[in-house]
């Protein structure tokens, strides 16, 4: 073969196998891109799976969450050069707590019943003589008696003089009816309704349920009207509470929750927004959730209100009314949470940030507002301008409506308010406070499904707010609602204040500290 043509022949397989490689290349673009496909997809289903089911663990695993390499860097458009994630902050060992003890009982509320055995012998086998004590054994153990009921029926004799029979008939003056309203159910029985029912989650038809064990007969009806009417009479504090909590400076947290209203034909679905701040807790239920109802009494705030970024917090109506808002770092860190499967990289960057954060909050915890604005304007002022640094960086470089592009511009967007924490050490860096707080709601909504109305709804708000007030302040709500009911009688109106669970709480740890 001449040499002419071997040229020729070797310059055409060449001309082939650059086809075949730039066929080759093509193909892996194909299978790159179908699986940045399959990997949004499977973060869509995902996302419907938690609408459905509910929310996961939002515990992010770096080792296990995602397999490095699964994108292709062409296109996701990666950097070169990705930025370190913050080295995670080492765990620290917290000092070992004291052991509970396996039972225990309150002495001032459980009785002590003492029994004595004595032995069958009580005389020496030996030489006949009385054995004396020289010590005992002891040992104890907690019984459960039913719930005890107890009719009280008053008796008031009618007298009249037998002999002249001049001086008309006297009779003792009648007890004055339970604030709750005359009938049979007494004040305690109805304290005890409503705290299983507002704070213990029970369904009417279970506490009918178990008072019939203990001899009560008490139908659903009946259980739901005394609950009201002990709302109906509370209602003058929660009243003062809000409307304390609404004319300060305090820092504010708010958030809302949706709850059904049995209406003909179908539910209603109205809201539930809990207002927590100064020591008070305050369920407010809406008729709807527009920026006028939301923030309904609140141009008389002039402290800080810490929220998430919906608009009937961050609008035009708040901001005519010039509410200081701050926003929840929480929510911020959610949407990097949901995209850590579309862009693992960028989503384990965004987590360790906020892991360092909320490690340096807690070291912080207990320092002093002052003390904690300047440890946080030293130590996170720069790390969010760093971080905000990255953000912009990395918005130019990943998919328009991608999810870590929703993440990066939910972050951008709300930077201000996200970081207003720092020049205030009273303001929490997240508003988890109030998602415990209607947690509470949301568990029992589990357990009653619906309200009956929304008045009944209403009540529940008045019910719920002393019950959560009393729990974060570590009071008995069984005993708060007692006393109270007991004072309202004769408390005037000026005065009601004075009856909070806050102002209950700290006459109860003065109390205390005299008798210490």
């Amino acid at each position: 073969m001449a040499q002419g043509e071997t040229d020729q022949t070797l310059a055409l397989l060449e001309g082939q196998v650059k086809a075949l490689y730039h066929r080759l290349d093509e193909l892996n673009a194909t299978i790159d891109a179908l699986r940045h496909e399959l990997t949004l997809k499977d973060f869509e289903i995902a996302r419907l799976k938690r609408m459905l089911f509910g929310q996961r663990r939002e515990r992010f695993d770096t080792k296990t969450a995602w397999l490095p390499g699964l994108l292709p860097t062409a296109q996701n458009d990666a950097p070169s050069a990705q930025p370190a994630a913050p080295e995670k902050p080492a765990k620290e060992r917290k000092p070992r707590k004291t052991a509970r003890p396996r039972l225990d009982a309150d002495p001032a509320r459980v009785p002590e019943r003492h029994v004595t055995q004595k032995p069958a012998q009580t005389r020496c086998g030996c030489c006949g003589g009385a054995l004396v004590k020289i010590g005992e054994e002891r040992n104890e153990r907690i019984e459960f008696k039913p719930q005890v009921f107890e009719r009280v029926i008053t008796h008031r004799p009618k007298m009249a003089c037998n002999q002249c029979k001049g001086g008309g008939v006297v009779v003792a003056p009648k007890d004055d009816p339970p604030i709750t309203g005359a009938g049979p159910v007494g004040l305690s029985l109805a304290v005890d309704i409503a705290v299983q029912h507002y704070a213990d989650h029970l369904p009417f038809h279970r506490i009918a349920t178990r008072y019939a064990r203990d001899g009560l007969f008490i139908n659903r009806a009946t259980l739901s009207r005394v609950a009201g009417r002990v709302a109906d009479a509370l209602q003058l504090v929660v009243g003062a509470m809000e409307a304390e909590l609404l004319s300060s400076d305090a820092v504010m947290g708010i958030d809302g929750t949706g709850i059904k209203i049995l209406a003909p034909g179908r539910c209603r679905r109205r809201a539930a927004y809990v207002l927590h701040g100064r020591g008070h807790v305050v369920y407010r239920m809406l008729q709807a959730e527009d920026a006028n109802t939301v923030l309904e009494g609140f141009g008389a705030f002039r402290g800080v209100v810490i929220s998430d970024a919906a608009k009937v917090h961050t609008g035009k109506v708040g901001a005519a009314m010039g509410l200081d808002v701050a926003l929840c770092n929480a929510h911020a860190r959610r949407y990097f949470f949901d995209a850590r499967e579309s862009d693992p990289a960028r989503a384990e960057y965004a987590l360790s940030f906020y892991a360092t954060v909320a490690h340096c909050e807690q070291q912080w915890s207990t320092l002093d507002a002052a003390a904690r604005q300047a440890a946080r304007q030293r130590e996170l002022g720069p790390r969010f301008e760093a971080f905000r640094g990255w953000l912009q960086e990395a918005m130019g470089k990943v998919q328009a409506r991608s999810p870590m592009a929703g993440a990066l511009g939910y972050a951008l967007r709300h930077h201000e308010g996200l970081t207003r924490f720092l020049s205030d050490g009273r303001i929490p860096w997240t508003n988890n406070e109030s998602e415990r707080l209607l947690r509470h709601v949301v568990v029992g909504r589990k357990a009653w499904v619906f309200r009956g109305t929304y008045e009944g709804a209403v009540r529940g708000c008045v019910l719920w707010s002393l019950m959560m007030g009393c729990r974060l302040l570590g009071i008995d709500p069984r005993q708060y609602l007692i006393d109270t009911l007991h004072a309202l009688a004769t408390t005037p109106k000026r005065l009601v204040g004075t009856l909070t669970p806050a102002q209950y709480a700290a006459r109860a740890h003065a109390a205390a500290a005299r008798v210490a």
